[in-house]
């Protein structure tokens, strides 16, 4: 699928994919989602539908182009994010210089995030490129507020409204990372999912607490999934986990220490 992000956001998700099967793919876009949603994550699912070559519209999730998006060391996709409380002029200078290079594969793509907070300068300096996009280049604007954005930027691109995504205890977060890790989900796919509890210390060290009690659950209830884990995987995790939270506990980055657990838990 194109897209996993806040709720399932079916409708918009099978609309971009038809766009993209249909070959109507527009040169430029905004995603506007409250400040929880992960629009980064959101643009990067629809950028793989665009440029997947083994699944158009969708995404393999394991071509090279794909693994490339995932880890953002795509050769043709540049971001461009805020420098203190805005996005200057000179970053949009560098991107309209980097789209004029001719890409590595199919198509150059700039994907701007908090881009509702540009300086005026900086959108005027847009308008010039959306108005003369070079060849088949994608410009994606990711934003909280697109009302902060001049009406001629907005009537340049399509726009399109990301669901706000439903609250979610630490519990049935716990249960639902495990329960795709049981399932054979891929580590990039836990990472998505775990979203803030993967960025925020505090948040983390809630799910670590979860985590560690539902693995425990399985062990003391002879789950039925200990056909899948053994016991000793099992305690080998709840291990890992406590190896975790000291990590945290030591001031490591939260997300190196969850992406680190994440990855353990899926090998």
């Amino acid at each position: 699928m194109i897209l996993n992000t806040g709720r399932d956001n079916s409708r918009l998700k099978e609309r971009l994919e038809r766009i993209v099967k249909e070959n109507r793919i527009s040169h430029a876009y905004i995603f506007e989602g409250p400040s929880d949603i992960d629009k980064e994550a959101f643009a990067r699912g629809f950028i793989k539908g665009v440029l997947c070559p083994k699944s158009l519209g969708e995404n393999c999730g394991e071509c090279s182009i794909c693994s490339k998006i995932d880890h953002d060391n795509h050769e043709d996709i540049s971001y461009f994010r805020k420098d203190g409380l805005s996005i200057k002029d000179a970053a949009i200078e560098t991107l309209r210089e980097k789209i004029k290079i001719r890409p590595v594969g199919e198509r150059n793509v700039m994907v701007i995030c908090d881009s509702d907070t540009m300086t005026k300068k900086a959108q005027n300096s847009l308008l010039k490129t959306l108005e003369e996009p070079p060849g088949d280049a994608l410009i994606i604007l990711l934003s909280e507020n697109m009302e902060n954005l001049t009406q001629t930027i907005l009537s340049r691109c399509v726009k399109f409204r990301i669901d706000a995504q439903p609250e979610t205890t630490e519990d049935e977060q716990a249960g639902k990372l495990i329960e795709m890790a049981l399932s054979g989900k891929r580590f990039h796919e836990l990472v998505h999912e775990a979203g803030d509890y993967a960025r925020d210390r505090a948040k983390a060290m809630m799910l670590l607490d979860s985590m560690e009690r539902t693995y425990r659950n399985l062990l003391l209830e002879e789950h039925k999934d200990l056909r899948t884990y053994k016991p000793e995987e099992i305690c080998r995790y709840i291990e890992d986990i406590e190896e975790a939270r000291v990590r945290l506990k030591m001031k490591m980055s939260a997300e190196y220490a969850m992406k680190e657990l994440l990855l353990k838990i899926t090998g």
